[in-house]
């Protein structure tokens, strides 16, 4: 057996790949120059590298490889679905065609492109399940006042999740103050702790009916590294629908900088 991965920027595609070699199914990763870790080709089976935004090549590459399932995981920047740097015409047309661009209408378009050539496009969570976290305290202590922040932040998180917005919100004294826009997590992070100094609260959410093929949530050790430099107090995110990398890191970091990190 074998199935592809189309990878993107990130430790996903490689905590994939690790996983897939575990259950001995070879991989064939699809891998993005200049944007996937060169680290892919330590545990893939074959990598080929292509240009990123080069649609058509990739499809008919993909047709040629005669694979029936493939994931896509990792990171690509949304910021280029507006500019169209680099994009091909299969590409250009694609973009022109949807009827907005929000990341999931892209990466569900993207799934649709893919499926029309005969390929399934598969929820990579059998591979990655063991990211996935019970409800819980991972570090820390969860107290009154923070329950308090966490049922505000959550419940704020989980509707921009589903406008697809983002997936972040920065919150102090149950009030909003940055929203993950389309810079991505980190410079929500950085924004919301500029605005609000010290003892921010960082809640992560998924989309209401979130695909678990498009844009799964994801933590891990760099998110608290720079929580922790920028003195927030907690992240908090959605229990089994949030991939939490480096776990033990995590709590390590957690510790050092005394945030407190909870799965709800």
């Amino acid at each position: 057996m074998k199935v592809g991965l189309l990878a993107g920027k990130g430790e996903l595609p490689l905590e994939f790949l690790k996983s897939a070699k575990e259950k001995d199914i070879r991989t064939i990763t699809f891998s993005l120059e200049g944007i996937t870790s060169p680290e892919v080709e330590r545990y893939s089976d074959k990598v080929i590298w292509i240009k990123p935004f080069k649609l058509g090549k990739f499809l008919k590459t993909l047709k040629k490889e005669e694979i029936r399932e493939i994931a896509i995981l990792g990171k690509v920047e949304h910021k280029n679905a507006i500019s169209l740097s680099g994009f091909d015409l299969k590409a250009l047309t694609f973009i022109a065609s949807l009827k907005d661009r929000k990341p999931e209408t892209i990466i569900k378009g993207i799934i649709s492109e893919i499926e029309n050539i005969g390929v399934r496009v598969i929820e990579p969570t059998e591979y990655l399940l063991h990211l996935f976290q019970e409800p819980g305290i991972i570090c820390g202590n969860l107290t009154d006042k923070l329950k308090e922040e966490v049922e505000f932040g959550m419940k704020i998180a989980k509707e921009i999740a589903s406008l697809d917005i983002g997936q972040t919100v920065v919150v102090k004294d149950r009030t909003v103050i940055a929203v993950e826009g389309i810079e991505g997590t980190d410079k929500c992070i950085e924004r919301g702790a500029e605005l609000a100094g010290e003892g921010f609260v960082v809640c992560k959410a998924a989309r209401k009916n979130q695909d678990m093929r498009v844009d799964v949530p994801t933590i891990g050790a760099k998110t608290i590294e720079l929580i922790g430099k920028l003195k927030g107090r907690a992240l908090i995110f959605e229990a089994n629908k949030t991939f939490l990398l480096n776990k033990e890191e995590v709590k390590k970091l957690s510790r050092k900088y005394g945030i407190t990190v909870v799965a709800v």
